[in-house]
């Protein structure tokens, strides 16, 4: 592994008909100084069509850095994140999703970041948003939960209260990962798998990277376009994706207790119970108002409780197993 580049990871599932502009906005990068070694590798993560072919053909018309495509069967975003770190051959990994165009001055900008402060374990950007079509009426309610518009209002280390940063540009140090694994650290999220929407791998990663004792650095002038396409822009959609990031918050509680002092995991039957409680609440609340933009909101809490409640339930054996796991693996008295 070498300590002056970077890797760019593209984690790709069925990837064929979106992968061609990802890669050639890494094509266009530019280098104002010296140009530091990079690469890109493509981990097709158990694609039924030619995403591998396709991302191949496309490099071979321009080939401006070292570039490779591998190939994990196992579904699941942070499987594929994992064969991608495993491959990466510099200390700054980039993970770029399928459907983000970078700015021209990507890499430059996260090896200006890296070298500046060797506390920043991990690093992200901003995002726009490029529709496929016309952006829903709803969009803009809900934009960060699609990982679009601004992590901070300026740039700066994440604070405590916000504590993670996006998966589309989340930037880190190869290093820390190595570290981990021979830490025995187990993802207790997994991330999307295939078409199952699920979430939480990039919040886990950055309370793994805070418990080694780094920080999170957002830089706002670090962008890159993100694809909306027309089958995502759908209320239920949303919905769903709500119940993912309610599941796994019920997931990383375990993350928390260690993170935040005063943090108090309740028994399993209280976090349910009362999250069955507040999706009552709530759909009750819904029924007595008409603004749209009020009932969008509710609909979207509700769903991230329904979520929330079932993995509590989900979990209620394997929950204070999974605690002492992470206790373990940083050092915690379990």
């Amino acid at each position: 592994m070498k300590p002056d580049g970077v890797s760019i990871i593209i984690c790709c599932y069925n990837a064929a008909r979106r992968i061609t502009p990802v890669l050639e906005a890494l094509q266009c990068q530019q280098f104002s100084d010296s140009k530091p070694l990079w690469e890109v590798i493509v981990v097709d993560n158990a694609s039924s069509d030619d995403t591998s072919k396709v991302a191949a053909e496309v490099w071979q018309k321009n080939p401006v850095t070292l570039f490779k495509v591998v190939k994990e069967p196992e579904p699941g975003l942070m499987f594929a994140r994992k064969c991608g770190l495993n491959e990466a051959a510099f200390e700054i990994v980039s993970f770029i999703d399928d459907d983000n165009y970078v700015e021209r001055y990507w890499v430059e900008k996260l090896v200006e970041v890296f070298s500046s402060d060797e506390t920043i374990g991990a690093c992200g950007g901003s995002s726009n948003a490029v529709f496929e079509k016309e952006a829903p009426e709803w969009f803009a309610e809900f934009e960060n939960n699609f990982a679009v518009g601004k992590q901070m209002d300026k740039s700066g280390f994440i604070d405590e209260y916000k504590g993670f940063l996006w998966g589309a540009g989340l930037s880190f140090r190869k290093s820390l990962w190595i570290e981990l694994q021979q830490r025995g650290f187990q993802n207790l999220t997994v991330g999307r798998q295939g078409k199952n929407i699920s979430a939480g791998e990039d919040s886990e990663l950055c309370y793994a990277f805070r418990l080694l004792g780094y920080k999170l650095f957002y830089r706002d002038d670090l962008t890159l376009q993100h694809f909306m396409p027309q089958a995502r822009m759908q209320f239920s959609y949303l919905l769903q994706m709500a119940a993912g990031f309610g599941k796994s918050y019920a997931r990383l509680n375990c993350y928390r207790v260690l993170l935040y002092p005063g943090f108090v995991l309740k028994p399993w039957w209280y976090e349910w119970g009362a999250s069955i409680k507040k999706q009552f609440q709530l759909s009750l609340h819904s029924f007595f108002i008409s603004d749209k933009q009020k009932k969008r909101g509710i609909a979207f809490r509700k769903a991230y409780n329904k979520g929330y409640a079932k993995q509590v339930w989900e979990d209620k054996s394997a929950r204070d197993k999974n605690l002492k796991l992470i206790k373990t693996i940083f050092g915690k008295q379990p």
